[in-house]
Formats: C-alpha cells, sequence, structure tokens
C-alpha cells in the first residue's frame, strides 16, 4: 500500500502540484519515515520506465491529470476514466516497482553520463534517477555524472532549478564555470549570466565556492548569491523575490521595477524573434507579470508603459518613440 500511495504522489509531482496538495504530501510524508523512501524509489522508477519508453519508441500518452481529492490512506483519488490504466500508475503498484526497479536499476540509475537540454522557449521538468527534479530554462544544456558516491551535475549554459533527494552519502554537486553549488537535501536554481553565476536557495543551505577563490560560503534559504570574479555576494531576498526570480518555472517572467532594456533581454532567452529596445527608453522602468510565449504581449504592454510604440522589422520587434 505504501509503494502505491507512494506512486501515485510521484506522478501527481510529474505534472505538478498545488498548495494544498502540497501539505498533503508533506503530512504524508511526515506520518511515517518509511514513505519518503519509498516516494523517492517511485520517482526513480519513473524516470527508469519514461527511459524505456523512449528507447522503445513507444508513443503512448504522458498520463492524464489526477484529481487533487484524498483518500483517507494519504494517496491521491484515482480518476474515473481509463487514465488509471496508463503508465504512469499501472507500473508503480509494490510489484511494478519492484520489477522495474530490479530489471534496470544497477544500469539505469548511476549512468556514467547523461545530458539534457532545452531549446529556445522549451522549459522542461526532469524527474533524475536519485529521485530529484531538475526544471530547466529556455536554452539551457545539464550534464549529468552519477555514480553510487556523487552525484555531479555541470550546468554548461543557461539555468535550472534543482529539488534535491536527500543523501548525506551521495553529495549533489552543481558547477556552472569556475563556481560549484553543493547541497544534500535542499532545493535551489544556478543561472550562467554575463561571465557570472547567479545561485537562489528556496529550502535547506548549500555551499557555494569558486576555482582560484580561497573559502566557501553557506548560503541558506530565501537568500542569492551573485558569484564573479570579485568574490560571493549574498543577499537576503525580501517577500516574494524568490518566486519571481523562479516564475519561469510557471511558463512566467515577472518584472518589478526593472529596466526596459534588461527586461527585453530577459524576455529574448524565449524566443528567435527578438525585441529590440531604442536607447532612450532603455532606462524606462517597467513592471508585470508576462507569459514566456506572449512576445507581442510583452512589446505591446511595456512599450505603452514607457510611452513608446512597436514597430516590427522582419525578426526584430523594436520599441521605439
Amino acid at each position: 500500500m505504501i509503494d502505491e500511495i507512494a506512486s501515485q504522489w510521484a506522478a501527481a509531482l510529474d505534472r505538478g502540484i498545488d498548495a494544498a496538495e502540497r501539505a498533503r504530501l508533506d503530512a504524508w510524508l511526515a506520518a511515517d519515515r518509511r514513505h519518503k523512501g519509498a516516494l523517492l524509489r517511485a520517482r526513480a522508477a519513473m524516470s527508469v520506465l519514461d527511459r524505456c519508453r523512449i528507447l522503445a519508441g513507444s508513443d503512448a500518452a504522458e498520463g492524464d491529470a489526477y484529481p487533487s481529492a484524498a483518500n483517507e490512506d494519504g494517496g491521491l483519488a484515482p480518476p474515473p476514466t481509463s487514465a488509471f490504466a496508463r503508465r504512469r500508475v499501472l507500473a508503480f503498484g509494490g510489484a511494478g516497482i519492484a520489477a522495474a526497479l530490479a530489471g534496470v536499476l544497477s544500469f539505469t540509475l548511476w549512468p556514467k553520463a547523461t545530458t539534457l537540454g532545452t531549446d529556445t522557449g522549451e522549459i522542461r521538468r526532469v524527474p533524475l534517477a536519485d529521485g530529484s527534479l531538475a526544471v530547466i530554462n529556455s536554452g539551457s544544456e545539464l550534464r549529468l555524472s552519477f555514480t553510487s558516491r556523487k552525484r555531479d551535475v555541470q550546468l554548461a549554459k543557461g539555468e535550472a532549478w534543482f529539488q534535491v533527494a536527500k543523501m548525506p552519502d551521495r553529495p549533489f554537486t552543481v558547477s556552472a564555470g569556475p563556481v560549484s553549488v553543493q547541497a544534500v537535501g535542499t532545493a535551489f536554481s544556478v543561472r550562467r549570466r554575463n561571465g557570472a553565476t547567479e545561485v537562489v536557495v528556496t529550502e535547506g543551505t548549500v555551499k557555494v565556492w569558486s576555482a582560484g577563490t580561497p573559502g566557501s560560503t553557506y548560503v541558506k534559504a530565501g537568500h542569492s548569491a551573485f558569484v564573479s570574479d570579485d568574490g560571493v555576494e549574498v543577499a537576503s531576498l525580501d517577500g516574494d523575490a524568490a518566486d519571481r526570480q523562479l516564475a519561469w518555472r510557471d511558463g512566467r517572467i515577472v518584472f518589478e521595477d526593472a529596466p526596459l532594456s534588461q527586461a527585453a533581454a530577459e524576455f529574448n532567452v524565449y524566443h528567435a524573434q527578438q525585441i529590440a529596445v531604442d536607447p532612450a527608453f532603455a532606462d524606462k522602468r517597467v513592471i508585470g507579470s508576462f507569459q514566456t510565449d506572449d512576445i507581442n504581449g510583452f512589446a505591446s504592454a511595456t512599450a505603452a508603459m514607457v510611452g513608446g510604440r512597436v514597430v516590427h522589422e522582419g525578426n526584430v520587434i523594436r520599441i521605439v518613440p
């Protein structure tokens, strides 16, 4: 029964859960120390089955959304339709997990190397083999190297957020150029930008250091770290600042009194079509929440904010006086 409930939660986490479901999940995890291990196994098994499906060339559907109603035993109520028979639930009964893991665990959980990437405008949620989760932003690339002793991730470019499965004897380290970020069980993002690295911690504590710079810095939840040649600069994130910075995980960008030139550069990460800002408006401030896939809406709204207009020139959208 524990494994069956864990499998339901693993599928729910894969499609995304709301605050109410998160509260029920936290309560279920706290109820029995075996629950956390069962959830980690279920998420690992899901990753195994995803890989097997890809290798087999299956075009099976990803599975329908699960209703948020909870069972008395702490699990999620199954859908009333045939969706319950899809592979994300069918494969995760207690026997399903055991069979999936027994057959391919030794090969899959600790690959020598795995590369994960996103195209321009693509945002991916990827359950990792150790039970962790990575959300990868547009135009980014990760290179994973997991062994029985350590979990190493190289952020070759772009940005990613990680929810790390707690394994004290197998540290989880993300490297971005000369900068390294290490966690045991926590949640944080790493972003490479303009020759520097930015870290935002949303849960727990991480250790940050840079090659060639002595010592390391511990960064707690609710704080960010900007790492450059000048060292590590830690700042507290007030209010919902962390949520604004990581809104891209939900396909949004939120600006709070940002220069238009900076806002346009952020938006350009998600599109082949680009926004160009007239120098007269570069330092004008804008505010608002925008969908990452609505470049025209962003251009029109921000142009109105600064008293400009939008001009389309081929693959360029210009905001001009």
